[in-house]
């Protein structure tokens, strides 16, 4: 083997190391961002759920998950981060999805009131209306 030939096998070796070194560091900078983006729409659902004036046991178990979240993500604990911040947000929902069903069975429950004192008023016009039809009668 020539001193030529060993000098490219051993550019080709560290260029091989290089590139599964980059590699490596690519994978871990997508969890970084993954993590990131995670936190980053929990920190969203949050101020969404602050602005709707929701503070109930799922925004406070949220709001703990998100600052953990922060915290693991500062440590460099990319796993961890994005599993808190993937909690954070599910919680985050479940208020609001919550107080959506409140608000809807609320809105059920005006309709039912509605719909009975219609139904009373209709069979006051009907009760009406049959005594017009036998004074009418001769």
């Amino acid at each position: 083997m020539s001193a030529h030939e060993s000098g490219a096998g051993m550019i080709r070796s560290i260029l091989g190391t290089l590139a599964a070194a980059l590699s490596l560091t690519a994978c871990g900078s997508n969890h970084a961002m993954l993590a990131e983006r995670s936190q980053s729409e929990a920190t969203h659902l949050q101020g969404y759920c602050a602005r709707a004036g929701l503070n109930n046991a799922e925004t406070q178990r949220a709001d703990a998950s998100l600052a953990s979240a922060a915290k693991h993500l500062k440590d460099g604990d990319e796993d961890e981060a994005s599993v808190e911040s993937d909690l954070a947000g599910t919680l985050y929902r479940l208020a609001m999805a919550r107080k959506d069903l409140a608000d809807v069975q609320s809105q059920v429950e005006l309709l039912k009131k509605g719909l009975a004192k219609d139904k009373d008023q209709l069979q006051t016009y009907q009760e009406i209306l049959g005594e017009m039809k036998s004074v009418r009668k001769p």
